[in-house]
């Protein structure tokens, strides 16, 4: 969807507001048509946001890649017999979980973002239905492990689409949808929060009443968000897990004491004071946002303080839909120079 105020983001900002009668939040659609997860945890590691969001950073980071998470991998897709089911699985996970562990980590010191897992995608990139289900089979597990929130639109209207056949809420040629679905998934993450809300207020009267606290609790660092749990991968065995578990804490509270977290007060604000790219300027290419002018502006500008000329190379747009609605910045001779 080229407008991103019908898309699915804006109408949940639209929904969240209305529904408490004030703007209690605002949503940043940073999506980036062709990308997937691993773009997006770079955007996340680097803060990679717009001015006014870069400042304080998010409360809340969703990675709703599920579509392009779910391509088959190009070399497999005309295999007939490549296993596209784990194939989809293995990417799907290895993809989200370097976002989660980029999302749970951006905040240094500090609370991490919630980290939520919008899976929208109902297919269709492949033949088999497990296939198309294998995101939503790497989301869940992973949802449970680094104790992330896990939405499905898929989940929602999946009989409806698969086995009534119905087309109002997905595109049985097409991985794109119409604005019925996208207002349907903005209701769905809507009433999904409602149900994490009612389900927090649950936990913490049960702390305050019966002083209860869960074992994860009791084994964790205190005040440490750098805890993550050891990557879950195939090489991850069931006899090492505890051993990789303690490990994790270990180098979680070393990096604790190395970065100073123990001195730093739950009022500092340093996240504006520290730029975390390790560029001097760094964009994700897209129409709308950082395009060509500001790149052929930012190259210019660069050749000129630097003294090294630019020869060869130039801006390049490719507004197609999907895959090749890209701008890169792209040689165009063979002795081409560039510092």
């Amino acid at each position: 969807m080229q407008n991103f105020n019908c898309a699915w983001p804006m109408r949940l900002q639209l929904l969240i507001n209305q529904f408490f009668d004030m703007d209690l939040v605002k949503v940043y659609n940073l999506g980036v048509g062709g990308t997937n997860s691993g773009v997006a945890s770079n955007m996340v590691k680097y803060w990679m946001y717009p001015t006014e969001l870069a400042k304080v950073g998010p409360d809340v980071v969703v990675n709703s890649y599920s579509t392009n998470d779910s391509l088959p991998p190009w070399d497999l897709k005309d295999d007939p017999n490549a296993d596209l089911v784990t194939a989809v699985l293995d990417q799907a996970r290895d993809g989200l979980q370097q976002f989660i562990r980029a999302a749970l980590t951006s905040n240094r010191c500090k609370v991490p973002p919630l980290v939520v897992h919008m899976d929208d995608y109902l297919g269709p990139q492949q033949d088999s239905l497990l296939g198309d289900m294998s995101y939503n089979t790497a989301m869940l597990q992973l949802a449970k492990w680094y104790d992330t929130f896990a939405i499905s639109y898929g989940e929602v209207v999946r009989d409806i689409a698969w086995l009534l056949g119905d087309s109002t809420f997905s595109n049985k040629k097409d991985v794109h949808f119409s604005n019925w679905a996208h207002q349907t998934i903005a209701w769905s993450f809507g009433f999904a929060s409602l149900e994490l809300l009612s389900t927090f207020c649950d936990d913490e009267f049960a702390r305050a009443v019966y002083n209860f606290t869960s074992t994860a609790e009791h084994n964790m660092i205190p005040n440490n968000h750098l805890y993550l749990p050891p990557p879950l991968t195939r090489e991850l065995l069931r006899k090492d897990v505890e051993e990789k578990h303690a490990e994790a804490l270990i180098s979680a509270q070393e990096s604790y004491v190395a970065m100073g977290c123990s001195n730093k007060t739950a009022g500092d604000d340093d996240n504006e004071l520290e730029d975390r790219s390790p560029c001097i300027v760094s964009w994700i290419a897209t129409p709308g946002g950082y395009g060509a002018p500001q790149i052929s502006h930012f190259m210019d500008r660069h050749s000129k303080n630097s003294g090294v000329p630019i020869r060869g190379w130039k801006t390049k747009n490719q507004l197609a839909e999907g895959w090749g609605n890209k701008i890169g910045w792209v040689a165009t001779q063979s002795d081409e120079q560039q510092r």
